[in-house]
């Protein structure tokens, strides 16, 4: 009558818990108040999502490893493979008990599964006092709540392929500063990388909620990719993609991701490529701010390229709009003027000479006009200018200008 009357308090305790604004770390309070003992929630990666931390153990190795690192290197994980830890954790329903060499206290060990899938594991260490047969009851019941927890908050989200997303989540998260703990996450994961990384976020808004779920186009977009994880975050898809060239990335591999964009209308942003994980959240940011930008200017287009917004990024972070406008080259404003007194089409000729780096030839195919047209259209619009274009910092000058008026939407005739 006593341990039916234990268990069922404490399942009275669980739900009240539950019911309210609970977080991991209540029922991790709650468990370990009814235990007694110390234990840790940990994924199918040996990554710590939540433990009790009243009790210090400083004489269990592989407790203490756990604890510090929140998750195992490699070689003590290769360990528990070869000696058919997570062999035993997927066999047992139920929890059950373990011991080996290393660890100086016996171990209680539950399973939480979400929708029939294992997703993570409960940890309970004999430290403060043996372990008793309620024990096992009182572990599978803490399983079941904490199923409950993980389900009412992101971590849903990550199935399936859920440890590889919340390694992802990590990242993005900015979990990680030490470029050493990324590389042991890694081989614990089977994860592995091109040289050259990027983040593409792909924005759902306009996601037609009638024919797909988030989480179906999320799958879709990652097998688009080879070499890529995607993950739902902050209601976007996010995308770490890899390759060895990125040129023939973006030029080739790029191509069905893209096809699948314009299918169903959904913009999507993508970072400078980069080499570091710990860069991940930067790149992030990166490619979240293209496709804003990219709404900004008004471009008709949905597949939006960091690289080609970096100056309408630099000129929305300055912090005086008005005062920008005064660094619009005098020059340029003459040539506006000049183009609306005349009725001429200098500013939008004058642009195309620019970003065809001053080749006459390329600029008079752009603007389908003679090449000779084009030659004494740009010695007009030097004369006009009177500036030296073979002036690094003026041809500089000129074109930050443009992307000024660019992004400020001031009229131009013809642009």
């Amino acid at each position: 009558m006593e341990h039916n009357s234990l268990l069922s308090q404490f399942s009275m305790r669980l739900v009240k818990t539950l019911s309210k604004e609970s977080n991991m770390q209540a029922l991790v309070d709650l468990g370990y108040e009814v235990l007694g003992n110390p234990f840790t929630i940990t994924d199918n990666g040996v990554k710590v999502l939540a433990s009790t931390g009243e009790t210090k153990v400083t004489d269990d190795p592989v407790w203490n490893e756990l604890k510090v690192n929140n998750n195992f290197i490699f070689q003590t994980y290769s360990y528990y493979v070869r000696n058919s830890l997570f062999d035993e954790i997927a066999r047992n329903e139920a929890p059950f008990y373990w011991s080996d060499p290393y660890c100086k206290y016996p171990r209680l060990i539950g399973k939480i599964r979400i929708n029939n899938r294992d997703v993570a594991n409960m940890v309970v260490c004999a430290h403060n006092r043996d372990f008793t047969e309620n024990d096992k009851e009182l572990v599978s019941l803490l399983c079941d709540a904490f199923s409950i927890e993980l389900q009412k908050t992101k971590y849903i989200d990550l199935s399936p392929g859920l440890v590889h997303q919340s390694f992802l989540y990590d990242l993005l998260d900015g979990k990680f500063e030490d470029e050493s703990l990324i590389v042991e996450r890694l081989k614990i994961l089977g994860l592995k990388f091109k040289s050259k990384l990027f983040v593409i976020v792909v924005d759902i808004e306009n996601l037609d909620k009638s024919r797909s779920t988030l989480h179906f186009m999320r799958d879709e977009i990652e097998n688009k990719l080879a070499n890529a994880e995607a993950i739902v975050y902050n209601q976007k898809i996010v995308v770490l993609a890899s390759c060895e060239n990125d040129r023939h990335f973006q030029e080739i591999e790029l191509k069905p991701l893209k096809e699948f964009i314009k299918t169903n209308h959904l913009q999507t942003g993508i970072s400078r490529p980069f080499s570091k994980l710990t860069e991940v959240t930067e790149h992030y940011l990166e490619s979240a701010e293209a496709i804003k930008l990219g709404n900004h200017i008004n471009r008709d287009q949905l597949f939006y390229k960091y690289d080609d917004f970096i100056f309408f990024d630099l000129i929305s972070n300055y912090t005086n709009g008005e005062k920008i406008k005064n660094l619009i080259h005098p020059s340029l404003i003459r040539l506006i003027d000049y183009d609306k007194e005349n009725g001429t089409d200098y500013v939008r000729s004058f642009y195309t000479y620019i970003c065809n780096f001053k080749n006459v030839k390329d600029s008079a195919n752009t603007l389908n006009i003679h090449r000779n047209t084009m030659f004494h259209r740009i010695e007009k619009i030097e004369k006009l200018l009177n500036v030296d274009l073979n002036d690094r910092d003026v041809f500089f000058q000129l074109y930050l200008s443009y992307k000024i008026l660019e992004f400020y939407k001031i009229a131009l005739p013809n642009f």
